[in-house]
């Protein structure tokens, strides 16, 4: 006999433990023959049709059985490749897992009996320690065993057991630590005895099935690479885009947003097509190595006309900006007409994506500083020159910008939602209750992470910012709201980030921390496949973001009665929580077709990291006879179907996951 963990031979010693035996159970040779009226154990598996799996595997172990009739409890392994020599039952008849032997490799176990091959053990130990005392061997009538079928019979009266009972099992073949039903650090499934006799009343049974899990990144809405919309055909999968619209793009004539013409530039049909979302930045100056203006023309030469400073044109020689990003004009921000123009675009914006389409996920705010970052730095020149690149406006000028935001956005955000690079104090109150989420466009470097002027100091602790004033924290905002940004310092920057060493680990450190859903337009987008950095971009992308595992759904092994219950355990192994309000649905499906479902109450949003428990039921009045396998989704509110891949194998045509199947 040997040691699930170890593989250590239990030396059972009969003659010191004769006596004891003799006097509790049954002689060995004497156990009654199983008389089974609808199971027998001969290796033929056709009688078990009507009976559903509580557990089924990918290893050697592939489905595990349990029924019951009047005199034995009858177990069935089917695979491929099964041990001939060695495989073992482990038994919690009194259902309580704290008493009995705690068996490795599965959850809390409790377990009384043990079958090792045909040789059948009852536990004389305290739980840890390994003491069994012989009970039997089973016949052949009662034990059968080849490589693809172990089926057994053990009579009730030895278990002890009688119908009522609730007891747990589970089955390893070879000793193994993987080829085991339930799989490794799940629960034993739970079976309720019945009294019906023959085969039992499999609506009585409790069905449990733990779904393998795929152990590589998903390419999921709302997570992972924001690449530029202005290029397609990235090689590295992405469901987002990054597109900055100057305003000089979008209102090129008074009063008039060509959103045609940003769309066609930003490839917004073609997105559209492939289900990719944009996050959008509204950009009023942005540096190239050209002199330029961003804002319109007409509002330039109006702002002149009504005797406003328009603004400044800058050209920085300190070479603090970089190569090719040192030449622009930063607005006059604090001019009345401008936050008067602006108001309307942004209102425009909002207008235009405000549809089931759902074009736009996320918008950034944007507007203010070079790049839209809310900063003008360099602030001094080489010669001292205050304001050398422009002057960022104080709160009051600045709050007027994000308020539009605000103001355009409020009630839309099960579309869209609201993000800002500096915690500010209308970042979480305002007077539209919006809580908005938070952008790092220098992730991955440390210093412009967590020194004192770092971005995450400033969103926990608060910040004096660049121009003297006190900003107060957004801290974990990420509670409710979506953490995003871009690598820092280009693709240098972001090689570094992804390689292996101090690099990544600051980066694996970062995302810990501050919790981000989706990095770009900086990225790993357009690295081909298979480069040298694509083991840690794909590390990376499956911990950002949410990341859905189903680990575990139990429900009745049959359809009885108007409605179906189901228990499904599911884990999220991201940093974050979905970011919109998704239904969740469980379905019964009969082929391609849903023949009954229920949309549940689940909250995605509400689904940070950890493991969450979805309990609800099927409506199945009038659901005809048949078999019909059990599925969840999450389904997309713009086309009304399954919208999210969960880490799961068994992923259907239209995006649902099978889990089970069950027979009415």
């Amino acid at each position: 006999m040997f040691k699930a963990a170890g593989n250590t031979k239990l030396l059972v010693h009969l003659f010191l433990t004769v006596a004891l035996v003799f006097a509790i159970f049954q002689p060995i040779g004497t156990l009654p023959e199983a008389q089974a009226a609808t199971i027998t154990v001969d290796g033929n598996v056709s009688d078990w049709s009507s009976i559903n799996a509580l557990a089924t595997g990918t290893g050697a172990a592939q489905s595990f059985k349990m029924t019951n009739d009047g005199t034995n409890l009858y177990l069935l392994i089917q695979g491929s490749g099964l041990s001939t020599a060695m495989g073992s039952f482990w038994l919690n008849i009194d259902n309580n897992t704290a008493t009995g032997y705690q068996a490795s490799g599965w959850g809390a176990t409790g377990i009384e009996w043990l079958l090792e091959n045909a040789g059948l053990y009852r536990y004389a130990g305290t739980g840890s320690s390994w003491s069994w005392n012989a009970n039997t061997t089973l016949s052949s009538s009662q034990f059968f065993r080849s490589s693809t079928v172990i089926e057994v019979a053990i009579p009730l009266t030895t278990l002890q057991i009688s119908a009522g009972s609730t007891i747990q099992a589970g089955y390893i073949d070879n000793n193994s630590t993987t080829s085991r039903l339930p799989a490794a650090n799940q629960t034993l499934p739970s079976y309720l005895l019945t009294s019906s006799g023959g085969s039992g009343d499999p609506g009585a049974a409790t069905t449990v099935v733990y779904p393998v899990e795929l152990d590589s990144p998903l390419n999921n809405p709302f997570k992972g690479w924001a690449p530029s919309a202005k290029t397609t055909g990235y090689p590295q999968q992405h469901k987002l885009v990054y597109a900055g619209v100057t305003w000089k793009e979008l209102e090129p004539t008074k009063g008039t947003y060509n959103f045609a013409a940003i769309e066609a530039t930003n490839n917004f049909a073609h997105w559209n097509s492939l289900g990719v979302k944009v996050v959008l930045r509204f950009i009023l100056d942005s540096p190239t190595g050209a002199a330029h203006r961003d804002i319109p023309d007409w509002l330039y030469n109006d702002m002149v006309a009504l005797g406003q400073s328009p603004g400044t044109v800058y050209n920085d020689t300190t070479g603090g900006m970089g190569t090719g990003n040192n030449m622009g004009f930063s607005p006059n921000y604090s001019s009345a007409y401008l936050i008067e123009r602006h108001k309307l675009a942004i209102e425009a914006i909002a207008a235009r994506y405000n549809t089931n389409e759902r074009p736009v996920a996320f918008v950034q705010i944007g507007s203010i500083g070079h790049w839209a970052e809310f900063h003008t730095w360099p602030y001094v020149g080489p010669n001292g020159e205050a304001n050398y690149t422009g002057a960022f406006p104080p709160n009051a000028i600045s709050n007027q910008y994000v308020q539009h935001y605000i103001d355009a956005f409020a009630g839309k955000e099960d579309k869209m939602q609201v993000l800002i690079r500096r915690s500010i104090a209308l970042a979480k109150t305002n007077n539209k209750g919006m809580v908005m989420g938070m952008f790092n466009d220098v992730f991955g470097h440390k210093d412009s992470f967590d020194a004192d002027w770092g971005w995450y100091t400033g969103t926990q602790n608060g910040y004096w910012d660049d121009i003297g004033q006190q900003q107060p924290a957004h801290a974990n905002f990420w509670e409710t709201r979506i953490s995003g940004g871009e690598f820092y310092g280009g693709a240098p920057g972001m090689t570094a980030a992804l390689t292996t060493g101090s690099g990544f680990t600051e980066t694996q450190r970062q995302t810990e921390l501050s919790k981000p859903s989706w990095l770009g337009p900086n990225s790993p987008a357009s690295l081909a496949v298979g480069n040298t950095l694509q083991s840690n971009i794909d590390t990376l992308k499956k911990r950002m973001g949410y990341h859905f595992v189903v680990k575990e759904i139990s429900h009745p092994s049959a359809i009885t009665g108007s409605s179906f219950d189901v228990n499904i355990k599911a884990e999220n192994k991201g940093v974050q929580h979905f970011p919109f309000g998704w239904p969740v649905e469980i379905q019964l499906r009969s082929g391609n077709t849903v023949v009954a479902k229920k949309t549940t109450t689940v909250d995605l949003r509400t689904w940070k990291t950890g493991t969450y428990t979805l309990t609800d039921s099927i409506p199945v009045s009038g659901l005809a006879a048949g078999t019909y396998d059990i599925a969840i989704a999450i389904i997309s509110p713009q086309t009304n179907a399954p919208g999210v891949d969960f880490a799961n194998t068994n992923r259907l045509a239209d995006g649902a996951y099978k889990l089970s199947s069950v027979t009415k």
